[in-house]
C-alpha cells in the first residue's frame, strides 16, 4: 500500500508548485467562510445593540462584504487549480500506461482478457482523478484551515481554542477513521467487481455472434447482470457508510458549537468576556468545520483508490520491468535507412518464459534486399514467433538479429517497426470509415495516394460501390466487406505505408481457391516489386514466387531451398505439399 501511494503521488509531484497553489486557494476560501461568518455573528451582535450611528458598524460591514466576494472568488479559483491538476495527472497517468503496455500488448493478452486490461485503462484511470481532489488536498487544507479557526477562538480565551481542538480532532480524524475501517475492504472489493463487470461486459459484446449461435447468450448477459448488482450493493454500502459519516459529522459541528457556548456563557456573565463574543465564537466554530467535512470521503474513498492504483500498476508492471525509452535505445544506433535494407538473422533462439521450451532454436537466414523469402510449416512450428521477434515484439534470447547491419536488440522499437507493413492474416479494422482505416498506414497520405493504393491492390472499385465511397463505415473487424476484399484492404495499407520491407502473415488462410490465387497475383504485381518480402503460410499455394523458401519444424529450419528443389528433395516440404494436395482434392470431390 505505501509503495503505492509513493508512485501515485509521484504523478502529482511533478506539479508541486500548482498543487500548492490549489491548497493555498483552498485554505483562503475556508478561511474567507471563517471571517464571514465570524464578521458575520459580530455584525449582527453589534447592531443588536443599536448603535448610535452606522459608523460603529461600518467595519463589520465591509468584513461581510469583502469576505463574502473572496470566498466565491476563491473558491472559482481553487476549483479552477485543483481541477487543473487533475486532469495533468490524469493525461499523464494515460500516456504513461499507454506507453508501458503497448510494447507488451501481445503478452498481456496471453493471461489476461481484453475486458479486464480494458477495465483498468479506463475506470481506474478515472478513479484515480480523485486520489488529489478527495484524497490529497482536503487534508492539507483541513490542517491550515482548523490551525486558524482554533487561533482566531483561543484569541479570546485558551479553553476555547481546546474545545474546538479536540471537537475538530474527533471530526476530522475519528469519524474519518471509522469511515475509512468501515469502507476499506468495501472499496477494494467495489475496484475489483469494476473490473470483473468491463471484462465480462467486453466478452459479452466481443462474442456475441458465437454466443447467439451456441444459445449462450442469456447466460453471458446473466452474468453481466449479476456483476452490476454487486457493484450496485457495493456503491450502496459505501453510500450508507457517508451518510452515517455525514451525519457523525454534522453531530460534533453542532456539538463544537454548543460546547463553545456553554464555556463562553458563565464568562460573560462575569463580565469577563464581552456578550458580542458569543456569536463570533458560536459561527467561527460551525465554519473551522468546512475544512474537515470532506474527511470522511476521504478516508472512505482511500482504499478504493488505492485498489485502483495497484491494478493499473500491476498491469503496467505486467511483462518484466519498464523498457529503456526510444531516446535511450538508440543512443548507440545508428539511423536505419529509409530504403530497402537487408536482414540477416545468425543462430537465434527464443522462448515464451524460463521455463518454456524454445519456440525458435538456432534460426539462420538472410533476407537481401529486394528478395523474396517464405517461411513455412505446421501450426506450431514457429512462424508466428519469428515475425514477433522481427518486429521486436518479443525479445530474442541468444544469437544475432540484424537490420541494415545493426542489432534489433539496440534499435529503438518505433524505428524498427517503421521499416515494416505486415498484412495478417486477421487484418484489424475499425468501425470506421474505409479512408480513416487506411490513414493508419500513413497519416499524412493524400486522396490521391489512397486511390493509388487501393487501385494497386483491386479495392477500388469495391470501395466506390459502397453507399459513401471511401466514407464508408465498415463496421468492427470489416464486418461490411468479405473475406477477400478484407485482405485487399489490408495490402491497400501496407503499400499506403511505403515500407521497404513486407510482412506476410497467413495473409490467405482462410480465403477460397479463387479468391486466394487473385491475392496472390495482386501482390505479385504491385507489392512485390522493389521490396523485400517476408512470407509466412503454412499453405503452400504460389510459393513457386519466391526466391527462397524456409522450412520451420520445432523451431529449427529443417529444409531450404527453392520450390521446386524442397520438392525434389522428397522431405517435409515434399510431404506437406502432397498433403494439401490431397486435401485440395478431397474437397474437390466433396464438392
Amino acid at each position: 500500500m505505501n509503495s503505492t501511494f509513493r508512485r501515485t503521488l509521484a504523478f502529482v509531484g511533478r506539479y508541486k508548485g500548482r498543487s500548492f497553489l490549489a491548497v493555498l486557494l483552498g485554505f483562503l476560501t475556508i478561511g474567507a467562510n471563517i471571517g464571514l461568518m465570524g464578521a458575520s455573528g459580530y455584525l449582527i451582535a453589534k447592531a443588536a445593540l443599536r448603535p448610535e450611528t452606522v459608523l460603529l458598524v461600518w467595519v463589520p460591514i465591509v468584513g461581510v462584504r469583502f469576505f463574502g466576494l473572496s470566498r466565491g472568488v476563491f473558491r472559482y479559483l481553487e476549483r479552477l487549480a485543483s481541477h487543473d491538476v487533475t486532469f495533468r495527472v490524469l493525461a499523464d497517468l494515460r500516456t504513461w500506461i499507454y506507453t508501458r503496455i503497448e510494447p507488451r500488448g501481445t503478452v498481456l493478452l496471453e493471461d489476461r482478457r481484453s475486458g479486464d486490461v480494458l477495465g483498468s485503462v479506463v475506470s481506474d484511470v478515472n478513479e484515480l482523478q480523485n486520489f488529489y481532489l478527495r484524497v490529497l488536498s482536503p487534508p492539507l487544507v483541513a490542517v491550515l484551515a482548523a490551525l486558524l479557526g482554533i487561533g482566531i477562538v483561543a484569541w479570546w480565551d485558551i479553553r476555547f481554542g481546546l474545545i474546538l481542538a479536540v471537537m475538530l480532532v474527533l471530526g476530522g480524524v475519528a469519524v474519518p477513521a471509522l469511515s475509512h475501517l468501515a469502507g476499506r475492504r468495501r472499496g477494494q472489493e467495489t475496484a475489483a467487481c469494476r473490473g470483473e463487470l468491463y471484462a465480462n461486459a467486453n466478452d459479452l459484446i466481443m462474442g456475441l455472434p458465437e454466443l447467439l449461435v451456441y444459445g449462450r447468450a442469456e447466460e453471458a448477459a446473466a452474468r453481466v447482470e449479476a456483476d452490476q448488482r454487486r457493484l450496485s450493493a457495493l456503491q450502496k454500502g459505501q453510500n450508507r457508510t457517508a451518510a452515517v459519516a455525514s451525519g457523525l459529522m454534522v453531530a460534533c459541528t453542532q456539538a463544537a458549537m454548543w460546547l463553545m457556548l456553554l464555556a463562553a456563557i458563565p464568562l460573560v456573565a462575569a463580565q469577563a468576556l464581552s456578550g458580542i463574543a458569543l456569536p463570533v465564537l458560536a459561527m467561527v466554530a460551525l465554519a473551522s468545520f468546512e475544512a474537515v467535512a470532506p474527511l470522511p470521503q476521504t478516508f472512505q474513498q482511500f482504499g478504493g483508490i488505492m485498489a485502483a492504483a495497484e491494478r493499473l500498476f500491476k498491469l503496467a508492471d505486467a511483462g518484466g520491468p519498464e523498457a529503456p525509452s526510444a531516446s535511450a535505445a538508440s543512443a548507440a544506433a545508428q539511423p536505419l535507412p529509409e530504403a530497402g535494407f537487408a536482414i540477416h538473422v545468425e543462430r537465434m533462439a527464443f522462448r515464451y518464459g524460463p521455463s518454456e521450451p524454445a519456440a525458435l532454436d538456432g534460426i539462420s537466414f538472410g533476407l537481401p534486399m529486394g528478395r523474396r523469402v517464405a517461411v513455412v510449416g505446421e501450426s506450431g512450428a514457429g512462424k508466428s514467433s519469428l515475425l514477433q521477434v522481427l518486429l521486436k515484439l518479443r525479445p530474442y534470447e541468444a544469437g544475432s538479429v540484424q537490420l541494415a547491419g545493426q542489432e534489433l536488440a539496440a534499435l529503438p522499437e518505433e524505428a524498427v517497426r517503421d521499416r515494416f507493413a505486415v498484412v495478417s492474416q486477421h487484418v484489424q479494422l475499425f468501425n470506421e470509415s474505409v479512408r480513416d482505416n487506411l490513414l493508419l498506414a500513413s497519416p499524412e497520405a493524400t486522396d490521391e495516394e489512397i486511390e493509388q493504393a487501393a487501385k494497386a491492390a483491386q479495392i477500388h472499385d469495391t470501395i466506390m460501390n459502397l453507399p459513401e465511397g471511401y466514407d464508408t463505415l465498415i463496421g468492427e473487424w470489416g464486418s461490411r466487406l468479405s473475406g477477400g476484399e478484407r485482405q485487399r484492404l489490408g495490402l491497400a495499407r501496407a503499400l499506403l505505408r511505403n515500407a521497404p520491407v513486407l510482412l506476410f502473415d497467413e495473409p490467405t488462410a482462410g480465403l477460397d481457391s479463387v479468391t486466394e490465387e487473385a491475392f496472390l497475383r495482386q501482390a505479385e504485381e504491385v507489392a512485390f516489386p522493389g521490396k523485400s518480402v517476408l512470407w509466412i503460410t503454412h499453405k503452400l499455394t504460389g510459393l513457386e514466387r519466391m526466391d527462397h523458401i524456409l522450412v520451420l519444424k520445432n523451431g529449427q529450419i529443417v529444409e531450404r531451398g527453392t520450390h521446386e528443389e524442397l520438392l525434389h528433395m522428397q522431405g517435409e516440404y515434399w510431404r506437406l505439399f502432397r498433403l494439401q494436395q490431397a486435401e485440395a482434392v478431397w474437397q474437390e470431390t466433396r464438392g
